[in-house]
């Protein structure tokens, strides 16, 4: 085994077999040299995921900071998008720590079969098939956050991220391309597939990657890539068993770990932070029907997804432990949708798909109404209310930001009042820069190749 390994601050509590990951501490460092020595150093990767999609809520539409709020100062500057110059205390997006996680999937790529058995339920296959799949998911990550959106004209010259593929701390991380980094992305999803034993994941394991997880990261990398046909096959693959939740007749959050739609659940969702000291825009708030029939809205995300206090909307995700979620059925739903709605002779399809979703988010009355609605749709108005669907849908879990950005890249316009009492205006305007997030001012400083 490697002497790389004795530099690993790692892992593992006995006994960890059954236990949620949130829940492990490292107690000591090990060279792995067994398979459950690999399962911990996996585990040690899965439970340092940067929580970032909560940064990403402030950066986009969905919420700004509350002037009264305790972190009005730690958020600001995201709120505004002011990357030239925020305050020492804001928030910063992951870097290093999601690089620490890409080097301890390669660890695990580069010696777990040689890997002695130990009698454990993991198999050398599983755990290589899992690395595989953190190793494509973060740079996955990395890449739309850092790099431009993809752009099948520009992809091949657009500066992206460095890939990291060995075990190496001296090896120069030199930006690839947008191109480039999505083909190491399909070839990690390629060996992910032929070494998976695991199906789907259940309970505490629903952090980590199974089979069913696998295709939902597949249908998401296609979607982005524009793959249309792959991504509406991929999704269709797994929809049979993506059952949804009834919002509509039963009191349930379909972002937890312990919902029926629970595809991964390696993220925290939102954070009370996000609840208690932000408020969420119009941008959002108004995209929902917020018409009540009896003691229940037309859309029942509305007062589930969030709520109205003092007069104004607050996000209701995030802030207990068993919120976590970062595939669950209803975006594979809208994925289905969405790539089927770019695709010639599959309109009635995509409508199908999205209809079938909001079933179990709307009453019959309003449900009917957009179906009327939906179905008198052309493709452009389509993908139109499929981009709002998703924003109503996904609200709060990190993929607005996003999907703003690989899609139409909109003008956002937010308004809000300082310490002054002066009402201030931060404009996104139509394809902005900003749109691109600049590396981390500290990765720039020790890597001169990062330099646009």
């Amino acid at each position: 085994m490697k002497i790389l390994y004795i530099i690993l601050m790692l892992v593992f509590s006995l006994g960890m077999g059954g236990c949620n990951y949130v829940d492990i501490e490292p107690v000591g460092k090990v060279i792995p040299d067994e398979t459950d020595e690999y399962r911990a150093l996996l585990t040690s990767a899965y439970s340092s995921y940067p929580q970032y999609r909560r940064l990403l809520m402030v950066r986009s539409d969905e919420v700004f900071p509350d002037f009264y709020g305790l972190s009005f100062d730690n958020y600001i500057d995201l709120a505004t998008l002011n990357d030239e110059n925020p305050d020492p205390v804001t928030e910063v997006f992951p870097w290093t720590s999601a690089y620490k996680i890409i080097f301890y999937a390669n660890s695990v790529i580069e010696g777990v079969m040689k890997a002695k058995a130990d009698g454990s339920t993991d198999t050398r296959e599983q755990l290589l098939a899992e690395a595989y799949c953190l190793r494509a998911f973060v740079h996955f990550d990395l890449m739309n956050l850092y790099a431009k959106w993809y752009d099948p004209e520009t992809a091949p010259t657009d500066k992206a991220i460095p890939l990291s593929l060995k075990v190496d701390i001296g090896q120069a991380y030199v930006p690839a391309t947008v191109e480039q980094v999505y083909e190491q992305i399909f070839a990690d999803l390629k060996e992910a597939e032929k070494y998976m034993q695991t199906e789907e994941q259940t309970g505490t394991f629903l952090y980590r990657f199974s089979g069913k997880s696998l295709k939902a990261l597949k249908a998401r990398v296609y979607l982005y890539h524009q793959d249309w046909q792959l991504a509406q096959e991929t999704a269709e693959e797994i929809l049979v068993h993506c059952p949804l939740e009834d919002l509509v007749n039963e009191e349930v959050h379909p972002w937890t770990y312990t919902s029926k739609e629970a595809i991964l659940s390696l993220e925290s969702v939102s954070s009370t932070t996000m609840k208690e000291d932000m408020y969420v825009l119009d941008n959002i708030a108004g995209k929902y029907n917020q018409v009540q029939e009896g003691d229940k809205y037309a859309d029942a995300r509305v007062g589930n997804y969030l709520v109205n206090k003092y007069g104004t909307w607050y996000c209701n995700k995030g802030g207990n432990k068993n919120e976590k979620v970062t595939f669950r059925s209803a975006e594979i739903y809208l994925i289905a949708a969405e790539a089927a709605a770019h695709r010639e002779g599959q309109l009635a399809v995509a409508k199908n798909y999205l209809l079938e979703l909001l079933k179990y988010r709307l009453t019959e009355n309003y449900y009917q109404e957009r179906k009327e609605q939906i179905e008198a749709m052309n493709q452009e108005q389509l993908l139109a209310d499929i981009l709002d669907e998703r924003a109503r849908e996904l609200a709060f879990e990190g993929h607005r930001w996003f999907d703003i950005r690989r899609t139409v890249r909109p003008e956002v316009v937010k308004t809000y009042t300082d310490a002054d009492w002066n009402l201030q205006t931060v404009i996104i305007r139509k394809d902005d820069p900003k749109y691109i997030i600049p590396y981390p001012k500290e990765a720039i400083e020790n890597n001169p190749d990062l330099k646009r």
